[in-house]
């Protein structure tokens, strides 16, 4: 039976919870929240992310014949897809492989169920070789094993698996184009036994069966060592970091709606606070408003305190930081800020002025060629030029589908170590102005995004109040 005639026999056969507390005020909802996430979804329906012409740039610098990729971020950011099936069993499922050779297509591999249910019906604009895997025909196993030239036989892939049409509901457009494109797609390249056949045969394509690979999970190279290929696999993290730090422009669409959401969501929950409101309500309204806006929340910390048991209550005359962190389609907003619960002391009111201070001199000089090194000597000189002696970390990273993205390496004690990176056009950056003294009434905060443009920064939050106060 025909592939084209096997598709048409198969056609024949979180509520979020109302915050009520006398310590919150009450806000009504929005119907509006959402268009900037839906606007988002548009950018990722054009294209994926991924910034091809840094990638074959970075393969080149690494020596590298190529990047095969499987954890759910990274197969988003090569296709626009999000493999959840990954995320539910904790095991790779998907997998994403591209040449240095510009002119071989971008590879996927899939469980074709997952395919046809879930990937197919985000429309993503792609134009790859995909190789999909239906499992083994249970009736026809028997064929695995080495043969006398040393190669592996493939056991009998299980038919694909479609939608079956019943009397009573006729099939719809939807299920249509399942079947259509699932046809044309085996059509070209027939179904494997399983994820090991069909990413062998998709670095076949590729040439990467004997070249020198990056990649980002080890089950790569346990498939590589099982089908006896030639191909030699290293870490592609540092390589991955060096594509990933200069942004396509719809990364920068995608960061800059991500950005101002988070900041939106953050601005809200705050404004929403009253005397008595404790760390645990501030975090919950933090959550929900992310999420009214189709934004993930990450974290937001209060004060220097990141815990998911403590529950300070917050009274009139407190001064605390902020630093809220949320993900709209997995790319990073963070935004800091001080609150003032009232009349903060005279230290708190400083220590604001201070990272003001130093935030204005950095950004009057950001621009391509710009070390993290020397944003951090011009921040910190401006603010012992005016005569403030604060403690500020001042602390630069690059922010994309990570919060922190840059090339780096493990220091001592365990910390990431980043590269004294040298900034380049398009590149995201954050820099964090915290004051963590204790002994000033509370601690401060400053951060907002900024893109590196040809000849500066473009701030892609709306910078607002530097201080927050109720």
């Amino acid at each position: 039976m025909k592939r084209r005639d096997l598709i048409k026999t198969s056609l024949l056969g979180t509520a979020i919870a109302s915050f009520a507390s006398p310590s919150i005020k009450s806000q009504a909802d929005d119907k509006n929240h959402l268009t900037a996430h839906l606007r988002a979804a548009e950018i990722v329906r054009k294209g994926p992310p991924i910034n091809l012409n840094q990638a074959y740039k970075v393969l080149n610098e690494e020596g590298l014949d190529g990047l095969i990729v499987t954890l759910p971020k990274n197969i988003f950011y090569f296709t626009g897809y999000y493999d959840h099936l990954a995320v539910r069993y904790s095991s790779p499922s998907s997998f994403v492989l591209l040449s240095k050779d510009e002119n071989k297509k971008m590879c996927i591999v899939m469980n074709q169920f997952i395919y046809y249910f879930s990937f197919i019906d985000g429309d993503f604009n792609l134009d790859s070789k995909d190789y999909l895997f239906t499992g083994w025909n249970k009736n026809n196993t028997g064929l695995e094993g080495k043969l006398s030239n040393n190669e592996i036989q493939e056991p009998i892939p299980s038919p694909p698996y479609t939608w079956t049409s019943l009397e009573e509901h006729p099939i719809s457009l939807i299920e249509r184009n399942r079947l259509e494109t699932l046809e044309e797609k085996l059509d070209q390249i027939p179904e494997s036994a399983d994820y090991d056949w069909a990413l062998k045969k998709a670095m076949e394509y590729l040439e990467l069966d004997k070249g020198l690979i990056g990649i980002d999970h080890q089950v790569i190279k346990q498939i590589i060592d099982k089908m006896n290929l030639n191909a030699k696999t290293v870490d592609g993290d540092h390589a991955l970091r060096k594509i990933k730090i200069i942004k396509s422009k719809r990364e920068i669409e995608l960061m800059r709606i991500s950005a101002q959401t988070n900041a939106d969501a953050t601005i809200s929950a705050i404004k929403q606070l009253r005397n008595g409101a404790t760390h645990q309500d501030l975090k919950a309204l933090f959550f929900s408003e992310c999420s009214k806006r189709g934004n993930v929340p990450s974290l937001l910390q209060i004060d220097t305190v990141n815990s998911e048991v403590y529950n300070k209550e917050l009274k009139d005359g407190d001064s605390f930081a902020i630093d809220a962190v949320s993900h709209g389609f997995h790319y990073n907003g963070d935004f800091g800020r001080t609150v003032f619960m009232g009349e903060p002391t005279k230290s708190m009111k400083k220590a604001t002025e201070a990272i003001s201070l130093g935030w204005d001199a950095v950004r009057e000089k950001l621009r391509p060629g710009l070390r993290y090194s020397e944003i951090r000597r011009i921040g910190r000189d401006a603010m012992k030029k005016a005569g403030y002696k604060y403690s500020v970390a001042l602390t630069p990273h690059s922010i994309g589908l990570s919060h922190t993205d840059e090339p780096g390496k493990n220091g001592a004690g365990s910390f990431w170590q980043k590269d004294d990176l040298v900034l380049e056009e398009n590149m995201i950056i954050s820099v964090d102005l915290p004051v963590l003294n204790t002994g000033i009434g509370g601690s401060a905060h400053l951060e907002d995004l900024t893109l590196i443009t040809s000849d500066g920064g473009e701030q892609i939050n709306d910078i607002g109040n530097r201080i927050i106060v109720l």
